[in-house]
């Protein structure tokens, strides 16, 4: 029987949720089981930038907040190799089928359901505690897995998982384990056997559809890609990322309908993140859907000034002869940053194609005052001298 963890009260705890009541809630439950060292953030963007700056030995963090949600700042705290092991809690109102499978794709170490008393939160407090200090000879092994594969031994990294297998020969992450070491090292036919045979012994494991996707669209197959993809999604339908992606490989494959449809369902799972937007936006600029490309990036800039993201939406403009309505966003954009050269270059180009070649020249002349040595506003001014304007 594995040792019961005795729990340590010294724990420095961080909890996270948008609403103040509930962080209070939260905070005279965890000091009447005996915790003394809880800090708080109103948010997942918030608690993110916490988690950077101190450190903690568990999150106690609500699933739904309107900026970064719960699982957000999870995702993005397990993609940082100091805080992928930390303990999350993830406080819900209710879990459905498809929380319950985001929540092990994302490695949620446990959930409790609203409203708790303090003795159930400290029965998962404790059985949380207890699962990471008292691993199991096949957890220990995947550990030691990916340790190797961090530091680049892949060879050891093999050898663990191997081992692993042996101690559960029907293991689908042992085998998707072992997939992705072989296609970190360019051997992809062998990685697309092992991920095969992964999603035989477990069909519902969305992380192996996740890397046949990956690896089909690096070998070139984008229909096998989307097809991968499709079916992660089916499996755990909330994961922004991946509908993104899946609609970057709709429109490859020429797809538009079906991807517009996973757009919408990816902001739908993330409102107010206007890097997701302009990913869109870029996606239909690189399909030649200049109209909806403009859209997705009038839809980032209403959640966030961005002068790239004007730049972008320029270029979409001017791909669609809307040279006024790219020249209204260009200079939206300067008045953002008065002193971006390429700005200044990029409205003298609209300024350009709508003939207006007296303004067009003020521009370049500008963009080389900012940048004397920026060639292609040196080469606008030349070809304007060679037109005879």
């Amino acid at each position: 029987m594995a040792e019961q963890t005795v729990l340590d009260k010294s724990l420095r705890i961080l909890v996270v949720d948008d609403l103040s009541n509930m962080r209070k809630t939260l905070k005279n439950m965890l000091r009447f089981i005996g915790f003394d060292q809880i800090d708080e953030a109103d948010d997942g963007d918030t608690g993110i930038n916490m988690l950077t700056k101190h450190q903690y030995q568990l999150v106690v963090c609500d699933w739904v907040m309107p900026r970064v949600s719960g699982i957000d700042m999870l995702r993005k705290a397990r993609e940082m190799p100091h805080l992928k092991d930390l303990p999350f809690l993830m406080v819900t109102a209710e879990v459905d089928a498809a929380q319950i499978v985001q929540a092990a794709e994302t490695e949620v170490d446990g959930y409790i359901i609203k409203p708790f008393v303090a003795r159930t939160l400290e029965e998962k407090i404790v059985a949380i505690i207890n699962k990471k200090n008292n691993p199991t000879d096949l957890q220990k092994l995947m550990m030691a897995a990916e340790a190797a594969k961090d530091r680049e031994d892949y060879g050891e990294a093999i050898a663990c998982f191997e081992r692993a297998q042996e101690l559960n020969p029907n293991s689908a992450r042992t085998r998707q384990g072992m997939g992705e070491i072989y296609r970190l090292q360019g051997d992809l036919d062998r990685a697309e056997q092992l991920f095969q045979e992964a999603a035989v012994a477990n069909p519902r494991f969305v992380k192996v559809h996740q890397s046949l996707g990956e690896l089909y669209e690096e070998k070139g197959d984008k229909v096998m890609a989307a097809m991968a993809m499709e079916t992660a999604a089916e499996i755990s339908p909330n994961n922004p990322d991946r509908l993104t992606k899946l609609g970057e490989l709709y429109l490859e494959n020429g797809d538009t309908d079906k991807a517009e449809e996973v757009f919408k369902a990816a902001v739908k799972h993330d409102p107010n993140n206007p890097d997701r937007r302009t990913a869109i936006g870029e996606a239909f600029l690189k399909a030649g859907q200049e109209d909806r490309a403009a859209e997705s990036f009038q839809d980032s800039l209403s959640l966030k000034q961005d002068t790239n993201v004007y730049n972008r939406l320029g270029i979409a403009l001017r791909k669609k002869g809307r040279f006024k309505e790219a020249i209204l966003e260009y200079r939206k954009a300067i008045k953002v940053d008065p002193n971006d050269e390429v700005l200044y270059y990029n409205i003298g180009r609209a300024f350009m194609q709508d003939k207006n070649f007296n303004s067009a020249r003020k521009a370049f002349q500008k963009s080389l005052a900012l940048d004397p040595d920026f060639a292609d506003a040196n080469k606008m001014i030349q070809k304007l001298d060679e037109m005879g304007h």
